[in-house]
């Protein structure tokens, strides 16, 4: 895809979600800037197959206890069971739940707007199979000036997103050397992991 139709599907998509992340944020203490970030990753900004036809923005299987409604979409393995939603909103409400599951509780304990260490701790925890998920995220949230919705709240977040959209079309920017040094760090991190 190229530089100008992606910035343009980014900012169509934060317009639409924000105020959902943000929300979000306020009620489950996950990072805006991470669950807006992972939703244009997991679902191309929203033009994927899966939140096309299932409402889901972020890529989340069936699991044992899901006892919703299902869509069967090829992935890692053929015909792959995941969680169909009848809203946008459900899904995000979901995600958030879902982030609340044991396997993702050190999260938890990270400040809220430290989004570096969210996206890496979302890697560990096994979100994503992709062995570069964390820089990927990291570097959504930077080229689009996410980690500033971390900072707003679900009553000024629509008066203010106008003005938050005209600074991403301006910025022409590449915001590659944090992605690089994080992919340094996630390379050390694995490197001691398999010592120990």
């Amino acid at each position: 895809m190229d530089e100008k139709k992606e910035r343009k599907d980014v900012i169509i998509y934060i317009k639409k979600y924000a105020l959902f992340a943000v929300e979000e944020m306020e009620k489950f203490g996950i990072p805006a800037s991470i669950k807006l970030g992972q939703g244009i990753l997991e679902s191309s900004m929203g033009n994927s197959i899966l939140a096309k036809d299932a409402n889901n923005h972020f890529g989340i299987k069936c699991g044992r206890n899901w006892k919703g409604n299902i869509y069967y979409h090829d992935d890692d393995l053929p015909r792959e069971c995941f969680r169909k939603y009848n809203s946008v909103r459900e899904s995000f409400n979901d995600h958030s739940k879902f982030l609340k599951n044991p396997r993702y509780s050190e999260l938890f304990d990270l400040e809220k707007n430290d989004y570096k260490a969210w996206a890496i701790g979302l890697k560990k925890a096994g979100y994503a199979t992709s062995l570069n998920y964390s820089e990927r995220l990291i570097h959504q949230i930077e080229k689009y000036f996410l980690w500033k919705l971390d900072k707003e709240n679900s009553r000024e977040i629509e008066k203010k997103i106008d003005q938050y959209l005209i600074e991403i079309k301006k910025d022409k920017t590449e915001h590659i050397g944090s992605f690089f040094w994080i992919h340094f760090l996630d390379k050390i991190f694995l490197f001691f992991k398999k010592k120990n």
